[in-house]
C-alpha cells in the first residue's frame, strides 16, 4: 500500500475517533494527534501517530517519551489516572522483533498513567490481530481503496477540516457557557462596597462595633425590633482594612465567573438571595455584631456547585477540584477561627446554590421544577428566620450589648451607653463587667451609694476584678466611709500592684 494511502487512513480514524466515538482534540501537529474520551472512567487519551518506524529502539523510545508526555496531561486534566493507547499507523512493520513493546508501559508510583502501544498496516494478519486486541470495541474502519492519489489528497483534506471545524465548535460552545455575560454588576458591588467602607471610616471606624451598628451592621436585638433591612445592609460593611481586601479580592474572581456564567440579572438575584440566607443564618447562629460579603460571596461558590451538578465533566476539566479545595479551606477555617461567622458562610453557600437552581444557567430550558425550588427557598427562609427571632441566646446578647456600652463609656456617652447595659443584666444578671459599667455610670451621675452597691455586685461576682474594687473605694471615698476605702484599695493593689494610679491614690488617702 502506498504511503498517501496510509495518509488517507490516519486521518480516517482521527475522524472516526472524533466523530463516531465522541472523543474530544487535545493537540494536533503534523501526523500526530491526541484525543480524550470524555465519558470513560478512569480517563482515556489516544495518540494516533502516522509514521514508519523502522528499528525496535527506535519504536521503544517513541513509546517511554509517550507515557511520559501522557502522565504530564493527566496532570494537566488534573486526573488521579488515566489509561490510553498510542496507535501507529505505519506502511510496514519494524524490520527486528518489537512485539514485547505492546505490553502496557506505566509511569508514577502508585502507576498512574498507563499506555498500550498497537501498529496498524495494510496486512490482513495485522488487521486480524487488531480485531482482537483492546481497540476491537472502537470499531475503527477498514483500510481504504484508493487508486487515485488526487482523490487522496481531496479525502485528506475534507477529513482535517471536519476535525478542525468539529473542534472549534466543541471550544466555542464552552466559551460561549463560561463568557454569556459581562461582569458588571460584579464591579459596581465592588465600588459600592468600596464606598460604603470610605463612609464608615470618615464617620467613625470600621472596626468599632458603634459605628456598624449605626451604619446597617447585622445587629440582633436591632432586627428583633423590626430592623430588617440590615440583613441587606450588612452585606456593604466590612471590618477592617483587611476583611475589605480579602472579600474585594474574592468577589472580583468569583463573582466575574459566576456573572460571566450566569449573565448579570441572575448573578445580582444570586448574589442578594445567598446574601440574604447568609445574614439570615448569621442572625440564627451568630449573636455577635457582623457584617461583609461573606455570604453573597460564599452563594458565588453555590451557584459554581450548580454549574458542576449541570456540567461535571467539564466543570473538573476546568475549574472543579480548585473550587472545591478553595472552598472546603474556608469551611474548616470558619469551623476552626472563632471568630469567622460560619451561619453566613454556610448559609450563602446554600442560598447561592438554590438561587441558581431557580434561576438556571442561560442556555437552559424553563422547568417546573423551577417553581418548587423557588417555593423551598422562601419556605426554608421564612422558617430559619423565625426560628432567629425565637432562638437567639440571651448570653450572646449581653456581650454584644456590653460591648456597645463599652464603646459609649469611652466617649463619654453615659445617656447612649446606660440602655445597653440594663439589656446586658436583664439578659445575664450574674456579668461582672454589666454590674462594673452600672457602677461607673453611677458614680459619673454621683450616685455614689447607688454605684457602691454595682461595684460590691461586681468584685462579688469576681473576686479578682481589681477595677471593680478600685472603684468601689472611690465610691467609699465619696461616701466617707474611710476603712471600708482602705480595704477596698488594698485588695486592688493585692491584685495589681504595678497599677500606679492605685499606689498614687492609696497614700493620698492614707497620709
Amino acid at each position: 500500500m502506498n504511503a498517501w494511502q496510509q495518509d488517507v487512513y490516519f486521518w480516517q480514524l482521527v475522524h472516526h475517533y472524533v466523530f463516531h466515538k465522541g472523543f474530544r482534540l487535545l493537540h494536533q501537529k503534523n501526523k500526530e494527534v491526541w484525543l480524550e474520551d470524555v465519558d470513560q472512567k478512569p480517563k482515556r487519551i489516544l495518540r494516533l501517530v502516522r509514521a514508519d518506524i523502522d528499528w525496535r529502539n527506535h519504536l521503544k523510545k517513541d513509546v517511554e517519551e509517550t507515557v511520559k508526555r501522557a502522565d504530564l496531561l493527566r496532570r494537566q486534566l488534573r486526573q488521579k489516572k488515566v489509561e490510553g493507547d498510542t496507535i501507529y499507523v505505519m506502511s510496514h512493520l519494524p524490520v527486528d522483533e518489537w512485539e514485547e513493546l505492546e505490553k502496557p508501559f506505566y509511569i508514577g508510583k502508585k502507576q498512574q498513567t498507563k499506555m498500550t502501544m498497537t501498529v496498524i498496516t495494510s496486512e490482513l494478519s495485522e488487521k486480524q490481530r487488531i480485531a482482537n486486541s483492546r481497540l476491537k470495541g472502537d470499531e475503527i474502519p477498514p483500510f481504504p481503496i484508493y487508486e487515485d492519489v488526487d482523490m487522496a489528497e481531496v479525502v485528506i483534506g475534507r477529513l482535517k477540516r471536519e476535525v478542525r471545524q468539529h473542534a472549534k465548535k466543541q471550544e466555542e460552545e464552552i466559551r460561549s457557557i463560561f463568557l454569556y455575560g459581562k461582569p458588571f454588576a460584579t464591579y459596581t458591588l465592588l465600588l459600592f462596597i468600596a464606598i460604603m467602607y470610605y463612609i464608615v471610616e470618615q464617620n467613625g471606624s470600621s472596626t468599632s462595633v458603634l459605628t456598624l451598628i449605626e451604619f446597617g451592621a447585622k445587629y440582633n436585638p436591632a432586627i428583633i425590633d423590626g430592623e430588617w433591612w440590615r440583613l441587606f445592609s450588612a452585606m456593604f460593611l466590612h471590618i477592617g482594612i483587611f476583611h475589605l481586601l480579602m472579600n474585594s479580592l474574592a468577589l472580583f474572581y468569583l463573582g466575574s465567573a459566576v456573572e460571566r456564567m450566569f449573565g448579570t440579572s441572575r448573578f445580582v438575584l444570586i448574589y442578594f438571595v445567598a446574601g440574604l440566607i447568609g445574614s439570615i443564618a448569621s442572625f440564627a447562629f451568630n449573636d455577635q455584631v457582623s457584617a461583609g460579603a461573606s455570604g453573597a460571596i460564599f452563594g458565588c461558590f453555590g451557584a459554581l456547585l450548580y454549574f458542576g451538578v449541570t456540567h461535571p465533566k467539564l466543570f473538573f476539566r476546568t475549574m472543579g477540584m480548585n473550587v472545591l479545595v478553595i472552598l472546603s479551606i474556608n469551611l474548616v477555617f470558619g469551623f476552626v477561627v472563632p471568630m469567622v461567622d460560619n451561619g453566613a458562610h454556610i448559609g450563602g453557600l446554600v442560598g447561592g446554590f438554590m438561587a441558581a437552581l431557580i434561576v438556571q444557567l442561560p442556555k437552559q430550558k424553563p422547568s417546573k421544577k423551577q417553581w418548587l425550588f423557588l417555593l423551598a427557598t422562601v419556605i426554608g427562609a421564612v422558617s430559619l428566620f423565625g426560628y432567629a427571632m425565637k432562638g437567639n441566646s440571651s448570653e450572646m446578647t449581653a456581650v454584644v450589648s456590653l460591648q456597645v456600652a463599652q464603646e459609649y463609656l469611652e466617649q463619654d456617652q453615659f445617656d447612649k451607653a446606660y440602655p445597653y447595659v440594663e439589656t446586658a443584666l436583664e439578659a445575664d444578671e450574674e456579668l461582672a463587667d454589666g454590674h462594673f459599667f452600672l457602677g461607673y455610670i453611677k458614680y459619673e451621675e454621683e450616685s455614689y451609694d447607688q454605684a457602691r452597691v454595682s461595684f460590691e455586685r461586681a468584685a462579688e461576682l469576681r473576686p479578682d476584678f481589681h477595677q471593680a474594687h478600685y472603684n468601689l473605694g472611690l465610691s467609699y471615698m465619696q461616701l466617707d466611709e474611710e476603712e471600708k476605702a482602705i480595704r477596698s484599695f488594698e485588695e486592688a493593689i493585692a491584685l495589681a500592684p504595678n497599677e500606679e494610679m492605685y499606689n498614687e491614690v492609696y497614700q493620698q488617702f492614707t497620709e
